[in-house]
């Protein structure tokens, strides 16, 4: 019976160890231009909707992705945001707010020719220049590419430049 019991325990706390492990670690505006001043990295924004079934899909599917979660943990700060918020956010004096049912800064980073389509999902450089700007839905494995390309490109980028 002990060692069932102990058996049962380890078990158990093997799995939610490796469940924590696995979590894809997101982050609020202000916390990921935070983070940056201490560590530059890209930014990954997922501009979604409550309605959207689109959205809710990449969310259910595509960001439960072990590869995709290892790539966004690992190389990029991301930031899942609800377009319609009416939360305020304050980026260093910019102060952004949702006056219309969009968000204003779903406005500025995830608009194509004044539209915004769901989901979007937009990476910004260390730099805080929009390097990308995808409007569609995205499989993981499709995500997974364009991530990992993304990455490859910067470290080939930063391999070019003089010392």
């Amino acid at each position: 019976m002990k060692k069932t019991l102990l058996f049962f325990f380890i078990f158990s706390n093997g799995i939610l160890f490796s469940q924590k492990n696995n979590a894809l670690k997101s982050y609020s505006f202000e916390e990921a231009y935070n983070l940056q001043e201490k560590e530059k990295k890209p930014i990954v924004i997922f501009f979604h909707t409550k309605w959207c079934k689109y959205c809710f899909g990449m969310k259910k599917k595509t960001f439960s992705d072990k590869k995709v979660i290892d790539l966004l943990n690992k190389y990029f700060y991301f930031i899942p945001f609800d377009a319609e918020s009416k939360d305020l956010i304050k980026i260093k004096d910019k102060i952004f707010k949702n006056e219309s049912g969009t968000h204003q800064i779903a406005q500025v980073l995830a608009s194509k020719n004044n539209t915004i389509s769901y989901p979007s999902t937009v990476i910004l450089s260390a730099n805080n220049i929009i390097d990308e700007q995808i409007d569609s839905f995205l499989s993981a494995e499709e995500i997974s590419k364009i991530l990992t390309k993304y990455i490859a490109k910067k470290i080939q980028t930063k391999r070019m430049l003089p010392k």
